[in-house]
């Protein structure tokens, strides 16, 4: 797809064209656009278009409504119900998808507003970059009762100890903090972030894009050279394993019965406010 203003629609995912920028919006806004497999791939086969589209030097990706994503979409009623083996396999093309958009030889901007957890982090963080809205909240609270963060881009983003800090309680982060701690580049007033990031975006867009491909290229493979992939694989037979575990079970059993409101309100209510802010609190 090329143009200056032209755009598509799908149910999940509406793309569009702003000169040199592709525009990918995740559309479930009522439910927060939680991610299920279908949507994944769409977004990962609309970023492949992009990058394959000489016309387009740059990917932005959103989320309409009130959040980027606050995660997987666990209504599906599909969870709890695979084998080890099933789960392992379906966390792993999961992963994949995301992968396809860590590939993409054009940059990709994230940007993040309201809700950005579990699955919302996992496709963030492959993005090249993450703007976000000051007040939005970020983290990966399913590691509370889900298992294990899918895809373990936390540790290239924030370092070791800011990972096992969220990671090992599931407790969120403003924008402030996310930006501030290196999950993203910066944070601005919400009614500020589509400005800011298409600021970027056409501020990139103006560099030849042999040059993007070639730079990011550079990049990433310093990123793969610490491990990238074979920490992923690991990640999905760890969380694959979790999912057998007797709390996870328990949960997953709790999502059946009461629903999934009613079950994530059980797992935090315990936690109280468990967003940190600039100030570690």
């Amino acid at each position: 797809m090329t143009g200056t203003g032209s755009a598509t629609s799908g149910a999940d995912l509406v793309v569009e064209q702003k000169d040199r920028v592709r525009i990918l919006t995740l559309s479930r806004p009522d439910t927060h656009n939680a991610i299920s497999f279908k949507l994944a791939c769409a977004v990962a086969e609309a970023v492949e278009a992009a990058g394959a589209d000489d016309a387009t030097r740059v990917v932005v990706i959103r989320g309409a409504g009130r959040s980027f994503s606050a995660g997987y979409d666990l209504g599906t009623g599909s969870y709890g119900s695979r084998s080890v083996e099933e789960n392992a396999k379906y966390l792993r093309e999961m992963s994949r998808q995301w992968e396809r958009v860590y590939y993409c030889p054009i940059p990709v901007i994230a940007q993040v507003h309201g809700y950005c957890l579990a699955g919302g982090t996992d496709l963030a963080g492959h993005c090249d970059i993450t703007m976000v809205a000051d007040d939005a909240t970020i983290g990966f609270p399913a590691v509370r009762s889900l298992g294990v963060a899918l895809t373990q881009m936390w540790v290239y983003h924030v370092g070791p100890q800011w990972a096992k800090r969220l990671l090992l309680t599931g407790d969120t982060m403003t924008g402030k903090l996310a930006a501030r701690i290196g999950f993203a580049l910066d944070s601005v007033p919400a009614a500020d972030l589509g400005d800011e990031v298409m600021a970027l975006a056409r501020r990139m867009s103006m560099v030849e894009r042999e040059m993007l491909v070639g730079n990011k290229h550079v990049i990433n493979h310093g990123i793969d050279l610490m491990g990238r992939e074979a920490l992923q694989d690991l990640a999905a037979e760890q969380d694959a394993l979790a999912h057998e575990t007797p709390p996870a079970r328990a949960f997953a059993a709790m999502i059946h019965r009461d629903g999934l409101r009613a079950a994530l309100r059980a797992r935090d209510e315990p936690f109280g406010d468990s967003r940190l802010d600039v100030h570690g609190e």
